[in-house]
């Protein structure tokens, strides 16, 4: 259940974060493929053509653009609240994903468009160039509701390139021919061992064994990786570019599912604890970083899902607490606890610093103009972050408090 909510509470704030969101492709018809952001005609073939008609008098080319609905079952009223000055504040952009919409969103472009075409066909000084503003102004309002009816997002534009399966040349190879060929190989002592065979083309196969000499699996790749605990670790990939762990004994502590995976530790009082630092992309493509525990072997215990920009794991930590991390979403900082994956500091700052005084730890928070502080112990808040102070009136009511 903690897990839900966490995963609930980081989706909830990523979604409701203002956020740079990389640009992205330019939108295209989902039938013909034309280009909507350049305002390109669709084909004759689409759904959507239609070319352009003989219009009626110019002294109704007025009523005929205000009797022009945008969308079905929509009033002009609504359309402007909901689609021209973002999403009325009741859900994300289906484009840009923004409750306001981010200055490169099409919706919006879309709506400048229309308006300019709006424009030029009331204020035409032909009959010729009246009709053919007015549809243009139609062909522009058609792919926008085209665009919002399909629910346009990231995902329908082109996918990512997919991951290609081990090339024939070496697929064909059994456990027995890399183990009897070998030009790698990976092992702790008595514990697991990795054999892995290098082509010419520069490609590699690699079979893994446990401790009992029993074949784990085959991978694309298997890298030795130091952790604290002393049993040391294989970080493998499988023929599908995904990542994963396996322990000395040759047991799957991280399944090999994720885009990339590494150590990272921390420091708490004299102990040393370890955790993964795993990746995957979300609905826009968007690498996201989680925390696997790494202290609980051969069972994957996902504190943190993937759900961050980043997170940066803080030494010294209270020793009454679990290890703490740094996070971000969309560019808002926050505190979690990586060992339980409880959020302490919601995220909502550009600047979150930890600051130490002989009595104790503290983090530091502000968005660049005003700050505060949270004493690390108890994330009692210290200093309001809205009250104003500046940066060195914190440290110094920081400093006057643990005299």
């Amino acid at each position: 259940m903690k897990r839900i909510l966490i995963i609930a509470l980081l989706g909830a704030l990523a979604a409701t974060t203002y956020a740079q969101i990389p640009t992205p492709p330019d939108p295209s018809c989902a039938y013909c493929g034309v280009n909507l952001k350049k305002g390109e005609a669709h084909k004759s073939s689409c759904p959507y053509y239609e070319a352009p008609k003989e219009e009626e008098s110019s002294s109704s080319s007025s009523s005929h653009l205000k009797d022009y609905t945008p969308m079905p079952g929509m009033s002009s009223v609504e359309y402007t609240l909901i689609y021209e000055v973002g999403v009325n504040g009741k859900k994300p952009c289906s484009h840009c994903l923004s409750l306001i919409h981010h200055p490169w969103c099409e919706i919006i472009n879309m709506q400048k468009w229309a308006k300019e075409y709006r424009a030029k066909a009331e204020n035409a000084s032909s009959e010729a160039e009246r009709k053919r503003a007015l549809w243009d102004y139609k062909r522009m309002v058609d792919n926008l509701k085209l665009f919002i009816n399909l629910n346009y997002t990231l995902e329908d534009s082109k996918p990512l390139p997919e991951v290609s399966p081990a090339p024939a040349s070496y697929q064909h190879l059994s456990s027995v021919d890399i183990k009897g060929n070998y030009d790698k190989k990976l092992g702790y002592g008595n514990w697991a061992t990795a054999y892995g065979k290098t082509f010419p083309n520069g490609e590699e196969q690699w079979v893994l064994y446990d401790s009992d000499g029993q074949e784990v699996g085959q991978f694309s790749k298997v890298e030795p990786a130091s952790v604290p605990s002393g049993l040391d670790v294989f970080l493998v990939r499988d023929f599908n570019g995904k990542w994963g762990v396996y322990n000395a004994g040759g047991y799957a502590i991280v399944k090999p599912e994720y885009e990339s995976v590494k150590v990272v530790v921390a420091q708490q009082g004299n102990e040393t604890h370890e955790f993964y630092d795993v990746t995957l992309r979300d609905d826009r493509g968007v690498l996201r970083h989680g925390i696997i525990n790494g202290a609980i072997a051969s069972v994957e215990n996902q504190t943190i899902p993937c759900a961050c920009d980043r997170i940066e794991l803080i030494d010294r930590s209270p020793s009454n607490r679990g290890v703490l991390a740094k996070f971000t979403i969309d560019g808002n900082m926050g505190i979690l606890d990586a060992d339980s994956g409880d959020v302490l500091i919601q995220p909502g700052y550009s600047h979150v610093n930890t600051y130490f005084t002989p009595k104790g730890m503290y983090f530091i928070v502000g968005d660049g103009t005003q700050f505060g502080a949270f004493y690390a112990e108890t994330m009692e808040e210290v200093v309001s972050p809205t009250d104003g102070n500046t940066l060195d009136q914190v440290r110094n009511t920081i400093d006057q408090r643990d005299r």
